[in-house]
């Protein structure tokens, strides 16, 4: 067998841990993830930590100096690790837990800043440090067990791993405090928790997001089944919509919001909408009886037909009567008494129906449509001879809708 070169494996270490680093930290800027962040700056520090063990062993280095921003890249990385386990076990995790490792890790600060390498001042507060390591590892297994048995879905999947990964970490500390002997494994250990740690909270964060869409999804779906009709969007396939309005409902709903459209059964339908997104829109439509159609859409209206020709008023007639309409052939003077038509449709002189409805045609409540003749105040609308049965139709639906 053939024993690994060190440099080797702080070189592996530092390669594993700069990838995580990437990782998590592209992650963290994302979603702005603050656990994620942390983690990922652990795994930086002890990544540097490494590529200087392995960079400064072959090019001979300062020993001395080596040690020390080594041992100070280390303890940084395990102080940002407490505050990683702090954001991620918030309601067992104390929130001074960071500031104790970092009084903790003072004595590392002293040994590596201010004493003289090596003495007995500078032994003693590497075992000092040591300790600080060590209390903090049986602290971190101690929480996550916590969390374990209070059912933090992190802590039961964690705690297994943190006791595994915490005897690289021990194995370390104990051969160099009683043999002297530097065995740098606490790397591996860091690479295993960070993926362990990074797998599930991403797994734990999807789960939830997956949770609380599906949650929100049934949600929406018991509103709608309670609004008084058929729920749409118009980004989604709706057969009834398609059945109802056409194979171009989405875009006679977009130029059309909180309107009533014409289907395809006569009959007249208010729509009632929301954006959505984009041009988007959602909402829901519900028949509307007491608006008109598209074919039949006069039935139960009666229409009055005053016209000097015969030929336009058999035509007015016909159509009128094609739309459900009861229809009133009036003379050259309309009746005084009643009942009255809805609408009237007169082509004749305007101001003998002006007489007439100054005689009381509010009261009276017909619609006058004036087709032709000079312009005057006093009808509701106004055509031109000569109309055409689509714009008769049209001025019909907005006069019987709006008035």
């Amino acid at each position: 067998m053939f024993p690994l070169d060190w440099p080797f494996l702080d070189a592996l270490q530092t390669g594993a841990l700069t990838a995580l680093f990437i990782g998590y930290g592209s992650d963290a800027l994302a979603r702005r993830d603050g656990m994620l962040g942390l983690l990922a700056l652990s795994c930086l520090l002890v990544a540097l930590r490494h590529a200087v063990l392995a960079i400064g062993a072959p090019s001979g280095l300062n020993p001395d100096l080596l040690d020390r921003i080594q041992s100070l890249l280390v303890a940084l990385g395990f102080l940002t690790l407490c505050m990683t386990l702090r954001q991620l076990f918030p309601n067992q995790v104390p929130r001074r837990f960071p500031g104790w490792i970092a009084l903790g890790l003072i004595p590392n600060f002293l040994r590596n800043l201010v004493l003289v390498h090596p003495s007995t001042a500078e032994l003693w507060m590497h075992q000092a440090t040591n300790l600080t390591f060590l209390l903090g590892c049986g602290a971190a297994i101690q929480y996550t067990l916590r969390a374990r048995m209070e059912g933090d879905p992190m802590g039961r999947r964690l705690f297994l791993g943190f006791l595994g990964v915490i005897l690289p970490v021990v194995v370390e500390i104990a051969a160099l405090s009683l043999f002297d002997l530097r065995i740098h494994l606490s790397g591996f250990s860091l690479v295993m928790l960070a993926m362990a740690i990074g797998t599930s909270w991403q797994r734990l964060v999807v789960g939830t997001m997956e949770a609380r869409i599906l949650q929100a999804e049934t949600e929406a779906e018991a509103w709608r089944s309670l609004i008084p009709g058929n729920a749409f969007r118009t980004d989604r396939p709706s057969v009834w919509m398609n059945s109802l309005f056409g194979d171009h409902w989405p875009e006679r709903v977009r130029s059309s919001a909180d309107s009533h459209l014409i289907g395809t059964d006569g009959v007249a339908y208010r729509v009632r909408t929301r954006s959505l997104a984009a041009q988007e829109r959602l909402g829901w439509c519900e028949r509307d009886d007491a608006q008109p159609g598209a074919w039949g859409f006069l039935s139960g209206w009666t229409v009055g037909v005053g016209v000097d020709d015969a030929t336009e008023g058999a035509r007015l007639q016909a159509l009128l009567q094609s739309w459900g309409a009861e229809v009133e052939i009036w003379g050259t003077l309309p009746p005084r008494e009643g009942p009255y038509p809805s609408v009237l449709l007169w082509a004749r002189e305007p101001s003998i129906l002006a007489v007439w409805r100054e005689f009381d045609l509010i009261r009276r409540r017909a619609r006058w449509v004036q087709i032709g003749g000079p312009a005057t105040k006093g009808p509701h609308a106004r055509l031109e001879p000569g109309v055409t049965n689509e714009d008769l139709r049209h001025l019909l639906e907005d006069l019987l809708s709006n008035h």
